[in-house]
């Protein structure tokens, strides 16, 4: 019995390796999918070369790109071997979410050998692919820079969380276009298990606060590098932290809002968080004041009221 040799999925060319990993319509679905959430070559560079068209697309392929490339053409073949064996075809959807999991869990044993990946507290690094990571650095950078008013139309907001052994707490400050604040708050953490979990608690309270304070687009500043890496959309998120993540995800999607890592001296807000937790700690009234700096900047006077009534100042943040 004569056999065809159109392919048996689409029927519309013949069934070579590049019509079944570029060109095939499931195929096309799948690196369209991917594209959205991975770096893959441009459409430009997907070209029937000859049989040794994957080899020169590796090659030409920044290093970044070839284990997502390899990754999807994989799933892709996978998803031809199911339906040409009478077997229902994999959706996109899931195909996407289970290549991005897998990628990254192979990025998280690559990238920290020595960790706990069960506990789920890296960050991996698209563009590190597979090089170890390098000496762990401090999530706070220490660049010196001001805090700077919201664009025309826009509102800032500030958040910071403090976290010691005895105490944590959160603090966050929202102000308008002319740098008047629209709400300040601060709060102390009965539970809070770490200085990333004050933070994150402090950027969804804030979020939820200013959504109903304000109309105006938000932009979110955090001087918390792990915080902020793990709010950013396009990776599943697997962390000890993942309920609020989503949380704090889904406020960013029904309102126009972004969120950025600047320095901590660019916070208006740590003095805010380290008033909650003093308060704690000391037992006693805590008041947070504005106040200006020698050379013009905003600067914030934490004093503490005791039982007799006497003020003392505690610092200046």
């Amino acid at each position: 019995m004569a056999t065809s040799g159109l392919c048996p999925i689409c029927r519309c060319d013949d069934e070579d390796s590049f019509h079944v990993f570029v060109k095939c319509q499931h195929a096309r679905d799948l690196w369209n999918a991917m594209a959205e959430v991975w770096d893959l070559p441009p459409d430009g560079m997907l070209k029937n070369t000859g049989p040794e068209w994957l080899l020169h697309l590796l090659v030409s392929s920044p290093e970044n790109q070839r284990a997502p490339t390899l990754m999807t053409l994989w799933r892709i073949w996978h998803a031809h071997n199911e339906i040409t064996h009478d077997k229902p075809c994999p959706p996109i959807e899931g195909s996407r979410r289970f290549l991005v999991s897998y990628l990254n869990s192979l990025l998280l044993i690559k990238q920290f050998p020595a960790a706990d990946i069960t506990k789920g507290k890296m960050v991996i690094n698209l563009d590190q692919g597979f090089k170890k990571a390098g000496p762990k650095i401090d999530g706070r950078k220490k660049v010196r820079k001001r805090w700077e008013k919201p664009n025309r139309g826009e509102a800032k907001l500030n958040v910071d969380g403090a976290f010691t052994r005895d105490a944590a707490g959160t603090g966050m400050v929202l102000r308008d276009q002319a740098g008047e604040i629209i709400f300040a708050a601060c709060r102390s953490l009965r539970q809070c298990s770490s200085a990333t979990e004050a933070e994150i608690l402090a950027i969804e309270e804030g979020l939820q606060l200013s959504v109903f304070w304000t109309p105006l687009k938000i932009t979110v500043e955090s001087d918390c590098v792990e915080a902020v890496e793990l709010i950013k959309e396009g990776t599943p998120n697997t962390s000890a932290y993942a309920f609020r993540i989503n949380t704090i995800r889904e406020l960013i999607r029904e309102r126009d809002v972004r969120v950025l890592q600047v320095s901590r001296e660019a916070n208006m807000s740590m003095a805010l968080a380290m008033a909650a937790v003093l308060a704690v700690v000391t037992g006693t009234e805590v008041i947070v004041q504005e106040a200006v700096g020698e050379e013009g900047e905003t600067t914030w006077r934490l004093t503490a009221r005791g039982a007799d009534g006497e003020a003392d100042e505690l610092a200046d943040a």
